[in-house]
């Protein structure tokens, strides 16, 4: 029989996005497909995972951004299969990336690894209402570009996943290509990412979470570290570090 797991979140510090990086989610730990396809499949499961924030509520142009994970194990393909969609909107600029993953899967020692690709399409599309200091029309001003432009691009990624027991690590490279959006003067920068994570089982009721994951796109780097503890294995509560940037504390429910 197929086991649906289903987990509710909430965290006061969610999310946040950067020019130039991919989105940086607090909850990792419930997102490894999106930037790992060697994730795909692994829990022997059919999963899905959605996380979504709207910022700055009522401001013009304020930030709205969600995620959409599933994948499910294929026997026939000896791995598994995923799906992920982004969307992100900042003021006049939207940004929406697809991708369908595929792992294949290993047994090693007593745990899984799966080796993925996965196979994209990146989007940005700009809608700006520009109006210049002295009232003139953008058109007759040429610093300012074009109000509306967009661009579409395909996109790769790779990765590596083990899982053995209450242990998990992956690497994984994302926008592998680093597609260049002409029409609108950008080129999607390559990203690198490593994560890792252990449940330590003090007793039948209670479970240590530890977990940290490192990003980088070789001009920046940021490193997240995560302890949470699960109580009965349904309601859990933990705290996160953005190193030199936010304290993130969370809640959350989970079933089977």
């Amino acid at each position: 029989m197929k086991k649906i797991a289903i987990t509710f979140v909430l965290g006061l510090i969610g999310w946040t996005s950067m020019a130039q990086q991919d989105p940086q989610v607090t909850h990792f730990m419930f997102d490894k497909l999106s930037v790992n396809p060697g994730y795909a499949g692994l829990n022997n499961a059919i999963c899905g995972t959605f996380i979504g924030r709207y910022q700055w509520v009522k401001f013009d142009g304020a930030p709205r951004t969600g995620l959409l994970n599933v994948h499910m194990p294929v026997k026939v393909l000896r791995g598994g299969v995923g799906l992920t969609y982004y969307y992100d909107q900042l003021g006049f600029e939207t940004n929406n990336i697809a991708r369908l993953h595929y792992s294949f899967h290993k047994s090693i020692g007593i745990g899984t690894l799966g080796i993925g690709a996965s196979v994209g399409l990146i989007s940005k599309n700009i809608n700006a209402n520009w109006i210049t200091p002295d009232g003139t029309i953008w058109s007759a001003d040429n610093s300012i570009s074009n109000p509306t432009s967009n661009d579409l691009a395909p996109d790769f990624s790779f990765g590596a996943f083990y899982q053995a027991n209450n242990l998990w690590m992956g690497i994984s490279t994302t926008h592998l290509s680093q597609s260049d959006l002409a029409d609108i003067n950008i080129q999607t920068a390559r990203h690198y990412w490593i994560m890792a994570g252990y449940n330590y089982d003090i007793n039948p009721d209670w479970q240590l979470r530890p977990s940290v994951i490192a990003k980088s796109d070789a001009a920046s780097t940021q490193l997240d570290v995560n302890v949470s503890v699960l109580f009965k294995r349904m309601v859990w509560a933990g705290v996160g570090y953005r190193v030199a940037d936010a304290v993130m504390p969370m809640v959350g429910y989970q079933t089977l």
